[in-house]
């Protein structure tokens, strides 16, 4: 996973089946399954999102090189920086815009399960689908706010990542700093 891993999905982002602690880890049975599909899921969500998130933000060439640096085992105090500037971690809550876009994509995706003769609501025994898109844009928007503080400080320190930033292939900051709201509006 990239940068970010299941300690982030907690509270307003909880999502099931998914242990954040070792005490919920499952140990057999349908528990045990249904939380490993739930963790396959969820990092090929991670993966995928994170790294089109950074893009958006910084551009394909910056983000290649900072994935590419700050996994080295001591990076240099410019990616460091920006990895900070990215996960927010106040023990033992942590926070990141990269957490709150996974979400929300992750989310939409569980709206509909796809079957082989196409998309199909879930139904469940004994309960009702509720409608999430309250859930979806507040996840979404406070992503927006933790998304503007990180473009200001990338801004006021651009100097630091001139020579790495190309011409920011693929840099796309609007849209990761629009509001959304449940009117599609």
């Amino acid at each position: 996973m990239i940068l970010i891993d299941n300690t982030y999905f907690i509270g307003e982002l909880s999502l099931p089946n998914i242990p954040v602690s070792p005490s919920g880890t499952a140990s057999s049975g349908v528990e045990l399954a249904l939380q490993t599909v739930g963790e396959n899921n969820i990092d090929i969500f991670i993966d995928k999102y994170v790294i089109d998130y950074l893009t958006r933000l910084f551009g394909r060439e910056l983000t290649i090189i900072f994935l590419k640096e700050i996994s080295e085992s001591s990076p240099d105090e410019i990616w460091t920086n920006l990895r900070d500037q990215l996960l927010i971690v106040t023990v033992p809550y942590k926070a990141s815009p990269l957490a709150n876009y996974v979400y929300y994509w992750l989310i939409r995706d569980a709206r509909t399960k796809t079957t082989q003769a196409g998309e199909a609501d879930p139904t469940f025994d004994n309960a009702i689908n509720a409608n999430n898109n309250y859930k979806m844009v507040k996840a979404w928007n406070d992503m927006v706010d933790m998304t503007f503080d990180i473009d200001k400080w990338f801004c006021n320190h651009i100097e630091d990542y001139k020579e790495y930033a190309g011409c920011y292939t693929g840099r796309n900051v609007c849209s990761i700093t629009r509001n959304i709201n449940t009117f599609g509006l």
